[in-house]
């Protein structure tokens, strides 16, 4: 798994030119009265705090600054509400608001950027609050099969929203390359460990902005961290691909490895030299319990010839996952893939419908095909005599 490391501890982006220029931010924040407002700078490996003032009784402060290519700032008022705006030579950036919720009730006049990071943060407050409201629907929704049809469709609600903010993020990258907002877009989050856009799946975005800044901004250190973002990003897909060519040349299958529900993971080639009854399922469907009842039967009556099972969920829910594991009382071993039903491991062992499964034999052969029922048990019994 290639993980997306940035070497940053703030989204920023300082390009342009190389005189320093005067930059000035003023506030009028509504309802806000005498606050602590500070101006914090965010460079690549820290956020400093470069000057700090009261507002007035009419919710009113400026700051007077500099900066030689353009540069991200939060101005924070009181101790909770941030706004972040990109401020560049030669600007008078005025910020308007409502203190109550001023991340989202505010507005920027002078910095055409700091407009589009706006929308940005718009977009993804949007999205989060949807997110949100159908998990608060899900954990209230009690575990009876009365609400098997509605915990899908909650699922369901869920995919086509995570799938909307990607979708936006990337048309955005490509409307506004050419603009630091494009950065902040790249390197956005759902939460504290999901980014919107991987490199895995997103590519394309990472190399978009790359070129566009490049182009733009050649000199521009910034420039030059995207683009050895890009190049660890190449070399770990690299990676990927020789640990797969690796796994299978020793293995005539290719390799699985996943973590179960205690986070342990679990390689598929650890079962080489058994009989392996390899399963790509779904446990949040109405249908899983009745196949998790048969595959049981099955499991019973060939584990003390040697049966194992290995089982691959594709649930995006981990929560769900978990919960649905122990309530069916899972007992081989059962791993689960992130990617849900957009996994690579899914579609390298041509996976076209759900649930399927293989029979291994040990010499690690597939010997059998999406069997079920009757037909399952007989070609066991035909190869476990």
């Amino acid at each position: 798994m290639i993980k997306t490391t940035i070497f940053f501890t703030a989204i920023v982006l300082l390009l342009g030119s190389c005189n320093k220029t005067n930059v000035t931010i003023r506030g009028h924040i509504k309802e806000a009265g005498k606050q602590k407002i500070l101006l914090e700078q965010l460079n690549v490996d820290n956020i400093v705090t470069i000057d700090s003032t009261e507002s007035n009784v009419k919710g009113e402060f400026k700051f007077k600054t500099f900066v030689e290519h353009p540069t991200f700032f939060n101005v924070k008022v009181g101790p909770k509400e941030t706004i972040t705006v990109i401020a560049e030579a030669n600007e008078n950036i005025e910020l308007s608001g409502t203190f109550k919720k001023l991340n989202q009730n505010y507005w920027v006049d002078g910095s055409e950027n700091s407009l589009w990071i706006k929308l940005l943060n718009f977009q993804l407050n949007n999205t989060v609050s949807l997110l949100d409201s159908l998990r608060k629907r899900y954990t209230d929704l009690s575990d009876d099969k009365n609400h098997e049809i509605e915990r899908h469709n909650i699922l369901q609600s869920w995919n086509t929203i995570i799938n909307k903010q990607i979708n936006f993020s990337k048309d955005f990258i490509l409307k506004h390359a050419v603009s630091p907002a494009s950065y902040y877009a790249l390197y956005q989050k759902f939460d504290k460990d999901n980014f919107i856009l991987t490199p895995t799946e997103n590519l394309h975005s990472f190399k978009v902005v790359a070129s566009s800044l490049k182009a733009m901004y050649p000199e521009s250190q910034y420039t030059q961290a995207i683009l050895n973002h890009l190049e660890q990003i190449a070399k770990g897909l690299q990676n990927e691909r020789i640990r797969q060519l690796i796994a299978n040349s020793e293995n005539t299958l290719p390799e699985i490895s996943l973590p179960d529900i205690k986070q342990d993971t679990i390689t598929l080639s650890s079962l080489k030299g058994k009989f392996i009854i390899l399963n790509f399922t779904l446990l949040a469907t109405k249908e899983s319990k009745t196949y998790i009842s048969e595959m049981k039967s099955v499991y019973q009556k060939f584990k003390n010839k040697g049966l194992h099972i290995y089982q691959v969920c594709l649930d995006e829910d981990q929560t769900l996952w978990e919960r649905l594991v122990k309530q069916n009382d899972i007992n081989w071993v059962c791993v689960r893939d992130s990617q849900g039903l957009k996994s690579r491991i899914a579609q390298t062992w041509n996976i076209q419908n759900i649930p399927a499964n293989y029979i291994i034999n040990p010499d690690f052969e597939i010997v059998g095909k999406n069997l079920t029922g009757r037909r399952l048990e007989e070609r066991l019994n035909d190869l476990m005599k």
